[in-house]
This record gives C-alpha cells, sequence and structure tokens, in this order.
C-alpha cells in the first residue's frame, strides 16, 4: 500500500469508493456533497493505493479552535476488513501530530463506523438520531492528541 497526495485525476476512483459504500456507510444524497468537495478539496486529502489501483481515501484539516477535523475517509467496499482503514487513520493522526498545531481530532461519522474509531481511541461526544439521513446517525467523536503520542 501507498498514500500519496490526493489529484483530480484521482476524483472518478473516489467517487466509485464512495458509490461502494453507499447506503449503508453513506446516504446517496451525500455524493453530490463529495463530488463538490473533489473539486476543491480545502484540506489536506490524500488516496491509499494498492497495485495500482485507489483503495481508500481521506484527509483532515486544522481549524481555528486548534483542533482538527477528520473529512471524508472512506475504504472501497471490497476492501473492508483488511486494515486499510486503521492504515489510513494512522497516516492522517501522524500528519496532523507533525503539524503539531492542534490539541485535539474531530470527526463525525455513522454508528456503523463509531465502533471502528472507538477500538483506535476516540470517545463519542454526541450522537443525533438519523442525523445524515434515515437511518444514519450522526455520531461526533474526538481524540485528544496533545498529550497522547500517536500510533
Amino acid at each position: 500500500m501507498k498514500i500519496r497526495e490526493y489529484h483530480e485525476r484521482d476524483k472518478d476512483e473516489c467517487l466509485r469508493i464512495f458509490v461502494s459504500n453507499m447506503p449503508e456507510f453513506f446516504a446517496p444524497h451525500e455524493i453530490s456533497e463529495f463530488d463538490t468537495f473533489l473539486d476543491n478539496p480545502r484540506c489536506s486529502y490524500h488516496v491509499i493505493e494498492e497495485n495500482g489501483v485507489v483503495v481508500a481515501c481521506g484527509g483532515w484539516v486544522l481549524r481555528p479552535d486548534r483542533s482538527s477535523s477528520l473529512c471524508w475517509g472512506m475504504v472501497s467496499r471490497s476492501h473492508h476488513r483488511r486494515g486499510i482503514g486503521a492504515y489510513l487513520l494512522h497516516e492522517r493522526l501522524h500528519l496532523i501530530a507533525a503539524d503539531g498545531s492542534a490539541s485535539c481530532v474531530l470527526l463525525e461519522t455513522s454508528q456503523r463506523s463509531s465502533p471502528f474509531f472507538e477500538r483506535l481511541g476516540f470517545v463519542t461526544t454526541q450522537t443525533e438520531r438519523d442525523g445524515f439521513a434515515p437511518g444514519i446517525d450522526a455520531v461526533a467523536m474526538r481524540l485528544d492528541i496533545a498529550s497522547r503520542d500517536v500510533p
């Protein structure tokens, strides 16, 4: 596996990754928001390649309050449960820690992905039932990194 910065040429593959995760992890109406995001990410956004094929993508942004937010992280459905999501998360956490500006990492995910983040140290701070779409709750999570060594 190889992680690298996102380029415009990766857009179609990232959209395919998104579609592979619908409707369980993403609601169909969210694809237009992701499509627009990919045109100009305005954050540190990366892809993971395996054998020359993009199989995951995700990014992070530093916020004015000294927190960092993870954005649009996902792994192709056919590549779930192979450690790629953990690798993507760890790489993003290393980039955030190397920047040195953030004291914590925030994210919003669904109830279907929150156990993954809990296993890696994130704590749920709020849950909104059907927050993303019917049947897809919005789960806000936090990881304090100021006093923690990033794995």
